[in-house]
């Protein structure tokens, strides 16, 4: 598909943060229109035949589950991920049509797919990798806060930075107070509804 826009990365980074996730999984973005088709694709292919793919969308179901049952459930094997993505700004070009997404965009897509239930990775597990790369990589929480509000969630990324800071998980030194404030903000009024 030589004239569509694709975006691939992994978990492989992110793996010393994880708890409960034992697999890598490998992400293959593409213009929603052709999602379907790329899965199709993928699930197909007899080169891939050790790999899960898995669906990306709502409830995310294996598309190859006749094959991954009859294997070892013991097995720990890679898992392929097809999702679509609208914007492949701020990627860089790997090769041809392909891209990769900077760091900050992987995490917040990691917590956006976890949050909306695109993956078979808890919330959990993606804020902890959040606070993994806040602690030990040197990410910019500037680039992630616009990134996160392009993606509607803006509001749940200041919360869970006010949150990891309350809970003594990361530095608050290391992050802008107005970063800070507006995730407590955002979290008393989180509670307000919930009171309501």
């Amino acid at each position: 598909m030589p004239h569509l826009e694709f975006a691939f990365w992994d978990l492989s980074e992110f793996m010393p943060a994880f708890h409960n996730v034992r697999r890598n999984m490998i992400f293959v973005e593409c213009e929603k229109l052709v999602r379907e088709e790329v899965v199709r694709v993928l699930a197909g292919d007899p080169k891939l035949r050790d790999f899960l793919i898995i669906s990306g969308e709502r409830k995310p179901k294996t598309v190859n589950e006749e094959w991954a049952n009859a294997k070892s459930t013991e097995e720990i094997r890679d898992v392929i991920v097809v999702l679509a993505r609208k914007d492949f700004g701020e990627t860089e070009v790997f090769e041809g049509n392909a891209r990769v997404p900077t760091l900050e965009r992987r995490l917040i897509d990691l917590v956006y797919y976890s949050l909306k239930g695109f993956l078979p990775i808890t919330l959990d597990e993606a804020i902890n990798a959040l606070e993994w790369c806040l602690n030990n990589r040197g990410v910019s929480i500037t680039r992630m806060q616009r990134y996160a509000t392009r993606r509607y969630i803006g509001w749940f990324f200041s919360i869970s930075l006010y949150s990891l800071v309350e809970n003594k998980r990361v530095n608050e030194n290391w992050i802008d107070p107005r970063y800070l404030e507006s995730g407590k903000r955002n979290y008393e009024a989180v509670l307000g509804v919930g009171r309501r």
